[in-house]
C-alpha cells in the first residue's frame, strides 16, 4: 500500500514573520499535495515512525521565509464550518468525529482546517491565521493533513511519535520515555520546503495512513500516537477512520475522522 499525500494551509506565517523581523463528497480518492494546490497521487510507503520531521530542527527559519510560506500554504482567514463532536466517552477514552472534509478535495484550497483541543474535547474557534498565536489548540485537521501546536505549526509545546501496532488502551506514559517524537518544520533555514518523497509538506503526523491503490480507499495505520498539547499535557490518539459518520460508525464520504483520544 502507498501514501496519498494531503491538502493544508498551515498557519504559521505569524511565526515565521516574528523570527525572520488546507464539498460533502463521497470520493474514494481523498487528498492532493500537502499543500492547497496539490495534485492527486499515489506515493510509495512510509516508515513505521511515521516520517516526520526531527524534533531538533530548527523552527524559526533565519530570513524572510513569509512569502514563501503565503505561497506554499495558503491559510484561510475565516473559522471552519465542520463540525467536531463527542461520541462516547468510556473507561477515560473519549470518541470524537472531526469533520475536515473542507468541502472535498476540488474545494480544499479554499476552505480552513479545524482546530482541535484534547483538553476540552471541542473545537476551537480560530482561523487558520489566528491559529499561528493561539494556545486554544493541540492538533489542527485538513483533509490527510494532521500536526500539532509546535514549532511552525503553532507557538506551543506540540510534537507527536507514532508507537505502531500499540491499541490505544494498552498505551501507557511508559511509551512516552521510547518514543520518538517529531514537531513541525515546514521549511529550512533557506526558505526550501520540507517534503516527503511524494512532494507533501511533512508534519509529525507524516504517514499516518495506508492507501490501497486497488481500492483507492485510504485507512490509518494500526497503532497509537502520542500527542504533546499545546502546554505540554501528554495524550494518546487513535485514529479509527477517515471515512466516520456523526455516530462513530464509517461511512463513504472522505476527510471525516473518528479517532479515540485519552490524556497519559
Amino acid at each position: 500500500m502507498s501514501k496519498l499525500p494531503s491538502l493544508v494551509a498551515v498557519p504559521f506565517l505569524v511565526v515565521l514573520a516574528a523570527a525572520c523581523t488546507d464539498s460533502d463528497d463521497a470520493e474514494s480518492t481523498n487528498a492532493g499535495g500537502s499543500g492547497d494546490a496539490g495534485a492527486d497521487v499515489a506515493p510509495g510507503p512510509t516508515d513505521d515512525a511515521g516520517n516526520g520531521n526531527d524534533s531538533s530542527a530548527p523552527t524559526n527559519p533565519d530570513g524572510d521565509c513569509t512569502a514563501a510560506a503565503e505561497q506554499l500554504l495558503g491559510p484561510i482567514d475565516s473559522v471552519s464550518t465542520g463540525a467536531v463532536s463527542v461520541v462516547e466517552t468510556r473507561d477515560g477514552i473519549t470518541t470524537l468525529f472531526v469533520d475536515a472534509s473542507a468541502g472535498g478535495v476540488a474545494a480544499a484550497a479554499s476552505n480552513p482546517r479545524v482546530y482541535l483541543s484534547l483538553a476540552t474535547h471541542a473545537k476551537v474557534e480560530v482561523t487558520d491565521k489566528s491559529a499561528a498565536s493561539s494556545s486554544g489548540w493541540d492538533l489542527a485537521f485538513k483533509r490527510t493533513t494532521i500536526f500539532t501546536n509546535g514549532g511552525q505549526g503553532g507557538p506551543g509545546q506540540g510534537e507527536a511519535a507514532f508507537i505502531p501496532d500499540k491499541a490505544i488502551d494498552a498505551v501507557t506514559s511508559a511509551d512516552v520515555s521510547t518514543a520518538t517524537f517529531h514537531t513541525e518544520v515546514f521549511l529550512d533555514e533557506q526558505c526550501e520546503r520540507q517534503v516527503d518523497e511524494t512532494g507533501a509538506v511533512k508534519t509529525s503526523f507524516d504517514g499516518w495512513y495506508d492507501y490501497e491503490e486497488a481500492t483507492h480507499y485510504t485507512s490509518p495505520r494500526a497503532g497509537t500516537w502520542l500527542v504533546k498539547g499545546v502546554t505540554g499535557q501528554m495524550y494518546k490518539v487513535q485514529l479509527v477512520t477517515y471515512f466516520g459518520r456523526a455516530d462513530g460508525t464509517t461511512g463513504e464520504a472522505s476527510g471525516r475522522f473518528v479517532l479515540k483520544a485519552g490524556a497519559l
